[in-house]
């Protein structure tokens, strides 16, 4: 299949891309593996024993695993499975090949975890590292490999920043230039969904809808410390890259990636939890395709995971759309909705997010899990049907060749912007209002801090950190 042939062509063709859990060696000797063959698999199953379980300074617990585990091919990596914290250098592999390009891409990770990598090999052969550019364009999932590549060619291991700023690098110098486009929340995008996400009742966890790459998620854990993020992504190949960005930026023990299609998680993921007394949800992220917005927060009310003043942010609902949600949301009584107007992340194109915050008085889950779907209102005019249908096949076909131009792009965002403020559905508030006062995303939900420094104003360049905390008055 195409998920199991990029899997084997770049992160673990008879080996094994190690992802280590917390990449400081003075942190922990304990890691995580992206597991992409049946050999990682099984390695799994045989745990070192100096790698015991402890906890993680966040004081969740880290699981027992084995720092690496790597075929026969490979020597000067397969020899690191019986080796201690303390081994010696490893040897780097030739890059002219495709098991050159997982063997570097696995040494930088074992650099990352404190292992000394010593590319003998590729002094000899007269070849220079694995590059983004080194896979072939016509791959399955080309981008996201030669993304992946970048990452960690560019960034700092255990470094998030650094890894966030390394993929929004990608997007706007590596793709932009040919036309293509890198989804993701950079820029504008990451600085509302962490000002909301900062706004988020202090119990419960975030949820995810879409991990994509795992830029977002990364950039969450970032914002609120110590706060688990469970994220969600369906395709397979998207879930190796991601928890491989993940465990590079050092974020493993926080950031939770499960693979399948939220239809079927949402209903299921409470009980990996402890159950759905448990498992609370103070922040939810959706940036899947929109128009399963509804029935995903639908689900998500009726198991009664949702707590009061949870924080909900939605991605694209301009382009390519979600007017029949935006209505839900407006006139269904159960939450305080901002409508942010942006500049989309790497092209020149209007988009919106939606920042909800839902109120105190909304449903309660019934005793043992439980609850109903809220009201939603009346139903949403035939127009908004129309341009709901029209989103989907816009988005359909962004996924297909010759895809969508940015200036198509642009012209269809005017399109159902022109649509939706028919209907009373407009942008209740710009980005550059975020600039100095980024608790007016939360609208009456949102206080400022007590004290505001110097070194907490917030821009909209990428990297720049944000205030230490925002309140929610519900």
């Amino acid at each position: 299949s195409s998920v199991g042939l990029v899997v084997a062509q770049l992160l673990a063709r008879r080996a094994c891309l190690v992802v280590p859990a917390m990449l400081a060696p003075s942190s922990s000797a304990h890691a995580t593996a992206a597991l992409a063959s049946s050999a990682g698999r099984r390695a799994l199953r045989r745990p070192l024993g100096w790698a015991s379980a402890s906890l993680s300074p966040s004081g969740l617990p880290v699981p027992p695993l084995p720092l690496c585990a790597a075929s026969s091919t490979s020597r000067s990596l397969a020899s690191c499975r019986r080796a201690a914290p303390s081994a010696p250098a490893y040897s780097l592999g030739g890059c002219g090949s495709v098991r050159g390009i997982a063997d570097t891409l696995a040494a930088r990770t074992l650099a990352a975890a404190g292992y000394p990598v010593q590319p003998q090999d590729v002094r000899r052969k007269g070849k220079g590292p694995a590059k983004s550019s080194s896979i072939p364009a016509g791959t399955p999932y080309s981008k996201e490999l030669r993304l992946l590549a970048h990452v960690l060619e560019t960034a700092t291991p255990g470094d998030p920043l650094s890894v966030c700023e390394a993929i929004e690098s990608f997007g706007k110098n590596v793709l932009n230039p040919g036309g293509q486009w890198l989804k993701v929340a950079g820029d504008a995008k990451a600085v509302v969904l962490t000002s909301a996400m900062r706004g988020k009742p202090k119990q419960g966890s975030i949820l995810e809808i879409g991990c994509y790459c795992g830029y977002s998620a990364i950039r969450m854990a970032m914002a609120l410390p110590g706060v688990r993020i469970v994220t969600l992504e369906v395709d397979p190949a998207h879930v190796v890259i991601a928890r491989n960005m993940v465990a590079f930026a050092g974020l493993a023990h926080v950031i939770d990636v499960w693979t399948g299609h939220s239809k079927d998680l949402l209903t299921r993921i409470p009980d990996r939890y402890g159950g759905v007394d448990k498992f609370r949800v103070s922040g939810v992220f959706m940036d899947q395709r929109g128009s399963r917005y509804d029935e995903d927060l639908g689900t998500m009310e009726r198991l009664g995971i949702l707590l009061p003043g949870c924080v909900v942010v939605c991605d694209n609902v301009l382009k390519p759309g979600s007017p029949t949600f935006l209505w839900r949301l407006q006139h269904g009584g159960t939450y305080d909705n901002h409508f942010v107007k942006l500049t989309e992340f790497a092209m020149p194109a209007e988009d919106w997010m939606s920042v909800s915050v839902r109120r105190a008085d909304a449903p309660l889950a019934v005793a043992g899990g439980g609850g109903e779907v809220d009201a939603k209102g009346a139903e949403p005019p035939e127009e908004l049907a129309q341009l709901q249908w029209e989103a989907d096949r816009m988005r359909a076909q962004a996924t297909r060749v010759p895809g969508v131009t940015f200036q198509e792009w642009a012209a269809f965002a005017e399109h159902m912007r022109e649509g939706m403020a028919r209907h009373g559905i407009v942008a209740t508030l710009d980005a550059e209002q975020l600039i100095e006062e980024p608790w007016l995303v939360l609208g009456v939900h949102g206080s400022p801090p007590a004290d505001r420094g110097e070194k907490e104003v917030v821009t909209l360049d990428a990297g720049t950190p944000l205030p230490p905390c925002y309140a929610v008055g519900c």
